[in-house]
């Protein structure tokens, strides 16, 4: 199932790639590999998650790294910044300002559970 010819590589598409290797046997498919690595035949359309499954990195990395402009990844290869920038803390809250529509809207938000811990954890003193 290779999708076309190039001079002398030949290409296949990643999803074809598992069709192609079940009517394979473990030497065709040696031999399909050794093809690969010397650039007789080049994998092309591979998904995201088969080239994070490829490269051994969590599809989220991938997924963060995508959202890097190219300078941004060259600067995370450096190591001269993170691939995730750590959050930036809230601003300022001004806790005279909530009104209680506000106080409703954040315990829907966060969650009766927490809320309520947060009361025990402000009764108790902590």
């Amino acid at each position: 199932m290779l999708q076309y010819t190039n001079g002398h590589r030949r290409a296949i598409l990643g999803a074809s790639l598992a069709r192609l290797r079940r009517d394979m046997s473990a030497a065709k498919r040696a031999c399909l590999a050794a093809d690969i690595v010397d650039g007789r035949v080049v994998l092309q359309g591979l998904t995201i998650r088969a080239i994070a499954t490829l490269v051994g990195v969590n599809l989220d990395y991938v997924h963060r790294a995508l959202r890097l402009t190219p300078e941004q990844r060259e600067q995370v290869r450096r190591g001269d910044r993170p691939l995730v920038l750590p959050r930036t803390p809230a601003s300022h809250i001004d806790w005279d300002a909530i009104n209680d529509d506000d106080l409703v809207e954040a315990v829907r938000r966060i969650g009766l559970e927490r809320a309520l811990a947060a009361a025990v954890a402000v009764e108790r003193g902590a």
